[in-house]
C-alpha cells in the first residue's frame, strides 16, 4: 500500500502508523453519509465537521440508494458521489470511501438492492461469477464517478474500504480490492473490518477495529449493553467481540498467533462509537461523557487512526419501491427508524452541534498538533491492572511510550455505573533518564474524569519534564509558539521543567524547587488571561496558555484573515470563504473572542465591532436579536389502547404494524410564516412520552423517533416552504408498561398503575441564528 500525490506527497503505512509526507501521522476520520444529508447542506455539515478537528470524511456507498431498480442508477441530487468528494476537497477535507458492495450501515438488504436477491439468491458475498458480474458494474460506476478524485490524481480519496463486516473469507476481499483496483479505484489505503475476529489478507488490506458506548443489536432488553464495559479499559488487545454480534458467528477464542499477525498493522478504528441509534428494542441513550471518554481510551491503547462511526447523522432518502432502512420485515434482526438515522452523533441528523461534538475537539486539535509526536509511541500498561471489566476499584490509566517521551493517560469514566474518585494518587513511570513522579504532590482522580498529560514534552526546543495538564494545540505566531493546555476541574495544574532549563518566566504562578532540581509552576488561575511566558537557559522563548475545563470545548482553531488564530465562543463556529460563521440557538449574548486579534478589528454587516480584552483573547459582542417564536398545536385524535407489542421473526420486539397509527394521538402543529425569518434554520422540540413518533407535511414522513428519553428534534429548514403552509401533523403511539424494549432506566416514564402511556408535553421552536464576521 500506499501512494505519492501528483506533488509527490506520499501517504504510507508501516506496522505501527500512517505517514504523510514523510512524517507521522494521527488522522481524525469522521463518517457522514452523503446520500443521507441532502445535498444542498453538505458545504456547511462538511465546514462544521471539519471545525471539529476532523482532517478525514468517510462515507459509504449504498448500492440500493443508486441502483434500486436494476439497471437504472441515480447520481443525482443527494446521490451524487462525485459532488459530495468535490465538496470535500473544496472544504480541504480528504474522504475515504467504503464501496461495499454490501455496506450494512443500518441499511435495507446491508445496503443491497432487492433485486440482486432475486438474482443471485444466497449466492452474494462470495466469488460467485453472476454476483461478481454485478460488482464489476457497479465499481465501474464507482469509479466513474471518483475519476479524477483519487489521491494520485490530485483528489482528496485516500482510501477505499471493501464490504463490511465479512470476516470468513479473506479471498473475497481480496477479489474485491483486485476489482476496484481494475476499474481505476487506485488509492494509497485499502482496509476491511477486522472485528469479529476476521480473517486477514497479509497485507493487502489494513483491519479496521471500533467498539461503542452501548448496542443496539443486543438481544437482551434488561440493562445496557455488558460488554460494552470493555471499551472504558485500556488495553493493547484490538479483536473484540461487541460488534454486530446479531448478525456475525459466534467469537472464537483468540490466540498469540492471531494478535501476532495484527502486530503487523497499524491499530487504527473505524467505527469508534460517536453515538448509538435506537433499534425498536433496545433505546440506549447516550451522553457526552459516554462517547468522549471512549475515544480518549481508545487513543490511549494505541489507536493511530482515529475514525468515528457516526460523526454526522443523517435521514434516509425515500425510497422509490421500499423504504430504505433495517428491519425485522426486511429480513435483518432489528427495526430502525423509518427516516431518521440521527445516531445521537456529535453533529445531529440536522447539523446540530452537541456537547460530544465540543468533547471531542480537545482530543482531535492534539492529534492534528502533536499526532506526529504520539503514533510512533506504543502502548505500556502499569504494573497493576483491572483484572475483568467488572472491577471498578483499580485506576485505569496507561501510558504510551517509547522510553523517552509519554503521554500518561488516565479514565475515571464508565458509561452508567459510575466510578469512585482515587485519593493521593501519583504515577510514576521509569524511563530510560530516570524515574518521573507526577504530578510532585498526592492529588485526587474526580469520579468521572478523563485527560492524558504529557512526559518530556519538547516546547519548541524548551523541554517540559511533566505537566497536570492536558496538551491541547500549538499556536503559530509572530511572537513566536504558543502552547495551549487544559486544567482538568479539581486538580491543580503544574508545569514541571528539569535542572538548569529555565532561565525566566513571566506570568501569575508560584515557583519552587524540588528534590530532584525540577522547577515546579503551580499556583495558576487557568483562564483566558493565564499566559506564561518562559526562556530558557540556551535563549529558547515559548509561551504557554493555560484554560480552564470549561473553555476548552467552546475552542476552535482556523485560518482566518491570513494567519492561524484561536477562536473562542459559545456559538458553533466555522470557517468559509465569506469569513468565520457563528451559529447560536440563544437569543442574546453572542460573542466571538479571538487571539491574536485581527489587524483593524471585525465587522458584522460593514459595521465595525467594538473589541474589549477577554485574557488574552480580543472579545466581539454581536448583535443576536432573538424572538420568541408561538407554535400552536391542537390535538386531532386521542390514543386508543394499543395493542400487545409483536415479536417478530428475529425473536426480538417488532414495530407495530401500518394498522396501529389509525389510531395514534394525532396533533396538528401551526408554524408562523415568519418562523424562519432571519434564521439558519428553526428546530421543532418535541418533548413527548410514547412509543413511536412520525411527524408529516401533507401526509409525506418526513421524520421519526423512538422514545428513549432525549426530546426530539425536527430541523424544519429543509421541509420549507411545505411546513409553512402545511404546518406538521404529529402521531403518537402509546408505550405499554409492559413492552419488552429497553429504556434506561431514569428515562422511563411514570405508567402510575396504568398499562400504558402517551402524552405530548410540550412543544417549543427554537430559531438557530447565522452571523457571519468577516476583518
Amino acid at each position: 500500500m500506499g501512494g505519492a500525490s501528483p506533488c509527490g506527497t506520499a501517504i504510507c503505512v508501516n506496522s505501527r502508523y500512517l505517514t504523510l509526507g514523510g512524517r507521522p501521522w494521527l488522522p481524525v476520520m469522521g463518517e457522514m453519509h452523503y446520500s443521507r444529508v441532502p445535498a444542498a447542506d453538505w458545504r456547511t455539515e462538511l465546514l462544521k465537521t471539519k471545525a471539529g478537528g476532523v482532517a478525514v470524511v468517510a462515507t459509504y456507498v449504498f448500492w440500493i440508494h443508486h441502483e434500486e431498480v436494476e439497471g437504472k442508477f441515480d447520481w443525482s441530487g443527494r446521490r451524487s458521489l462525485r459532488g459530495f468528494v468535490q465538496t470535500c476537497a473544496s472544504c480541504g477535507l480528504l474522504a475515504f470511501v467504503r464501496v461495499g458492495p454490501w455496506a450494512h450501515g443500518e441499511c435495507r438488504n446491508g445496503g443491497f438492492p432487492d433485486w440482486l436477491a432475486a438474482r443471485c439468491g444466497t449466492r452474494v458475498r462470495q466469488d460467485a461469477p453472476e454476483y461478481l458480474g454485478y460488482v464489476r458494474r457497479l465499481f465501474a460506476e464507482i469509479a466513474d464517478q471518483l475519476d479524477g478524485l483519487l489521491w494520485k490524481d490530485g483528489g482528496p480519496v485516500i482510501g477505499i474500504q471493501v464490504e463490511n463486516e465479512l470476516l470468513h473469507d479473506a479471498g473475497h476481499l481480496l477479489t474485491l480490492k483486485r476489482l476496484a483496483r481494475e476499474a481505476g479505484l487506485d488509492v494509497p489505503l485499502y482496509t476491511q473490518t477486522g472485528w469479529g475476529p476476521a480473517e486477514l489478507t497479509d497485507d493487502e488490506l489494513l483491519p479496521v477495529f471500533g467498539g461503542y458506548p452501548d448496542a443496539f443489536w443486543e438481544r437482551h432488553v434488561d440493562d445496557w449493553a455488558r460488554t460494552s464495559r470493555k471499551h472504558y479499559f485500556f488495553t493493547p488487545v484490538r479483536d473484540e467481540n461487541t460488534i454486530g454480534t446479531d448478525l456475525l458467528r459466534p467469537a472464537v477464542t483468540l490466540g498469540p498467533e492471531r494478535e501476532a499477525q495484527l502486530e503487523r498493522y497499524p491499530c487504527g478504528t473505524c467505527e469508534c462509537g460517536g453515538g448509538m441509534p435506537p433499534a425498536y428494542h433496545r433505546r440506549p441513550l447516550i451522553r457526552t461523557a459516554d462517547v468522549a471518554a471512549l475515544a480518549m481510551v481508545k487513543v490511549g491503547s494505541g489507536s493511530n487512526l482515529q475514525g468515528y462511526y457516526m460523526y454526522h447523522g443523517g435521514s434516509n432518502p425515500e425510497g422509490r419501491l421500499t423504504t430504505l432502512q433495517e428491519s425485522q420485515a426486511s429480513g435483518y434482526p432489528n427495526d430502525l427508524p423509518t427516516v431518521s438515522y440521527d445516531f445521537q452523533a456529535p453533529l445531529g441528523e440536522y447539523g446540530q452541534v452537541r456537547e460530544s461534538c465540543h468533547a471531542l475537539w480537545t482530543l482531535h486539535r492534539f492529534l492534528a498538533d502533536f499526532g506526529d509526536r504520539l503514533a510512533p509511541l506504543p502502548l505500556v500498561l502499569p504494573a497493576v491492572v483491572p483484572d475483568g471489566i467488572d472491577d471498578r476499584r483499580t485506576l485505569r490509566w496507561a501510558a504510551r511510550s517509547d522510553g523517552r517521551q509519554a503521554f500518561v493517560f488516565v479514565n475515571n469514566y464508565q458509561r452508567i455505573e459510575g466510578l469512585p474518585e482515587h485519593p493521593a494518587t501519583q504515577f510514576r513511570l521509569g524511563l530510560r533518564d530516570g524515574t518521573v513522579i507526577l504530578p510532585s504532590q498526592p492529588m485526587c482522580v474526580p469520579a468521572g474524569a478523563w485527560f492524558f498529560w504529557p512526559v518530556n514534552l519538547a516546547l519548541d526546543g524548551l523541554p517540559l519534564r511533566h505537566a497536570s495538564a492536558q496538551p491541547v494545540c500549538r499556536l503559530g505566531t509572530p511572537e513566536g509558539s504558543l502552547f495551549v493546555f487544559a486544567a482538568q476541574a479539581g486538580i491543580e495544574v503544574e508545569f514541571a521543567f528539569g535542572p538548569g532549563v529555565l532561565a525566566g518566566v513571566t506570568g501569575v504562578f508560584d515557583r519552587r524547587q524540588a528534590a530532584d532540581g525540577l522547577t515546579i509552576l503551580s499556583g495558576l488561575r487557568p483562564g483566558p488571561a493565564c499566559l506564561l511566558e518562559l526562556h530558557g537557559t540556551g535563549g529558547q522563548r515559548t509561551r504557554v496558555l493555560t484554560l480552564r475545563e470549561e473553555d476548552v470545548p467552546r475552542l476552535y482553531k482556523a485560518e482566518f484573515a491570513g494567519a492561524e488564530r484561536l477562536l473562542l465562543s459559545d456559538a458553533a463556529v466555522f470557517a468559509d470563504d465569506d469569513g468565520l460563521h457563528l451559529r447560536w440557538r440563544h437569543a442574546d449574548d453572542l460573542w466571538l473572542a479571538l487571539y491574536p486579534d485581527v489587524p483593524g478589528g471585525l465587522r458584522y454587516g460593514g459595521q465595525a465591532l467594538a473589541g474589549t480584552a477577554h485574557g488574552v483573547f480580543t472579545r466581539y459582542a454581536m448583535p443576536a436579536t432573538g424572538r420568541r417564536i408561538e407554535v400552536r398545536a391542537r390535538r386531532l385524535r386521542a390514543a386508543a389502547p394499543p395493542a400487545p407489542v409483536r415479536i417478530g421473526p428475529a425473536g426480538v420486539a417488532t414495530v407495530p404494524d401500518e394498522a396501529a397509527w389509525q389510531h395514534a394521538e394525532t396533533w396538528q402543529v401551526t408554524l408562523p410564516p415568519d418562523a424562519l425569518h432571519d434564521a439558519a434554520d428553526a428546530f421543532l422540540v418535541v418533548n413527548y412520552v410514547g412509543d413511536v413518533a412520525r411527524a408529516c407535511v401533507d401526509g409525506r414522513l418526513v421524520a421519526d423517533d423512538f422514545y428513549n428519553g432525549r426530546p426530539w428534534e425536527i430541523g424544519l429548514r429543509r421541509f420549507a416552504p411545505e411546513v409553512l403552509e402545511h404546518g406538521l401533523t404529529l402521531q403518537l403511539l402509546p408505550l405499554r408498561a409492559d413492552a419488552p424494549v429497553y429504556i434506561e432506566k431514569e428515562c422511563r416514564p411514570d405508567f402510575g398503575g396504568c398499562d400504558w402511556v402517551v402524552e405530548l408535553r410540550g412543544l417549543r421552536l427554537e430559531a438557530e441564528i447565522e452571523r457571519v464576521v468577516t476583518p
